[in-house]
């Protein structure tokens, strides 16, 4: 079956969704810049800005001495073990070479009475010492970071406490300047849905109907990106709640759009054939035919093996007919004959008596 659409108007339908998209592209880009450069509704507050100033300021200070003071700590801390390995490390290499020393030394006199051993014992306990000294001043860092950290928790509770006092008006500014963003984005984007809403119901058979498409792509798009993800949520409640309204109506035009063309297809069908036929355009009918569709009712057609479908099953459309100039069967919608090129749209309206067709062109009697 040929094709029911032209080649330069397939051309032309693709180019012109090609330009819908780039139009919409545009469009919205601008929308982008102009929501970013909007006036800000308020300035920025922080958590911080709705606490008792003084007493936050208090607590900030104290928290950073207290930082500064253990940052020393912890360097002090290392330097004391530092020290401790090294005095360890002294105290057992001196015990090793006291150990081998007594073990190679020729016993004189008592080990009691001996000087030499005497100041060796008296210098590893020195050595001992001075390990313990280590330890000693090691602990006492650490019991200081202890304490200080004690502090430093203490006064972060306290940070917590003011600023928890603080949230529930930081709270009520955030809702309010949320709120006020959402209204200054619906007052951009409410205009575009509402003239998108005038260009679908107005617009969609005229010429310029591809650049409407576009306006109507950004206003989707302006919608669904730049103005529900800021749509107040209030737990969620809203959010639902819009959503439900928005499938209410849609479904209601939805719903009353196919009334209006069941209505429309049964005012159609209690038509003659040939009524029918003559407000169907050639190219659509064409089209449906080859989606196996009847271009009277839109209903599938009907096919059985060894009967020729000629009719449609549901409404009487005449589907295929056979040449009046040749004989060859064909679909009734041809104008003229694949085989023998005759003028058939005679056929279609056999009472027609010569009068202009719907192309303007004088029907051959």
């Amino acid at each position: 079956m040929s094709q029911p659409i032209r080649r330069p108007q397939r051309v032309y339908s693709v180019v012109m969704w090609i330009l819908s998209f780039v139009f919409a592209a545009c469009l919205i880009g601008l929308g982008s810049l102009v929501i970013r450069d909007l006036p800000r509704v308020e300035t920025h507050r922080s958590l911080d800005s709705f606490a008792d100033h003084a007493a936050l300021e208090q607590a900030r200070g104290e928290a950073d001495e207290l930082r500064l003071e253990i940052s020393d700590l912890r360097r002090l801390q290392e330097d004391e073990r530092t020290d401790l390995r090294a005095a360890q490390n002294d105290y057992e290499v001196a015990l090793e070479n006291h150990s081998v020393w007594l073990a190679n030394r020729v016993v004189t006199e008592a080990d009691e009475q001996n000087p030499e051993i005497i100041a060796r014992t008296e210098m590893l306990e020195a050595r001992r010492d001075a390990v313990r000294a280590a330890q000693a001043e090691l602990d006492a860092v650490g019991l200081s970071i202890t304490q200080i950290e004690r502090a430093q928790s203490d006064v972060s509770a306290e940070l917590s406490e003011l600023r928890a006092a603080a949230r529930p008006e930081y709270e009520a500014y955030r809702q309010g300047v949320q709120m006020r963003v959402f209204l200054l984005r619906l007052a951009v984007t409410l205009p575009l849905l509402i003239i998108s809403g005038v260009l679908l119901a107005r617009f969609r058979q005229s010429n310029y109907w591809p650049l409407c498409r576009g306006f109507v792509i950004a206003s989707a798009f302006a919608f669904f990106v730049e103005l529900v993800p800021y749509l107040p949520s209030y737990g969620g409640y809203v959010r639902y709640g819009v959503g439900i309204v928005l499938i209410l109506i849609a479904g209601h035009f939805i719903i009353r759009a196919m009334m209006r063309y069941l209505e429309r297809q049964k005012v159609a069908e209690a038509r003659s054939e040939i009524e029918r036929r003559k407000s169907i355009e050639n190219d659509v009918a064409l089209k449906k035919l080859e989606a196996g569709t009847c271009p009277g009712c839109d209903r599938p057609v009907v096919t059985k093996d060894g009967v020729q479908t000629d009719f449609c099953a549901h409404c009487g459309m005449k589907l295929n007919e056979d040449c009046a100039g040749c004989g060859t069967h064909k679909i009734a919608f041809h104008n003229f004959c694949l085989a023998c090129g005759h003028d058939c749209r005679d056929q279609a309206d056999p009472a027609s008596n010569g009068a202009p067709d719907d192309h303007g062109l004088p029907v051959p009697v």
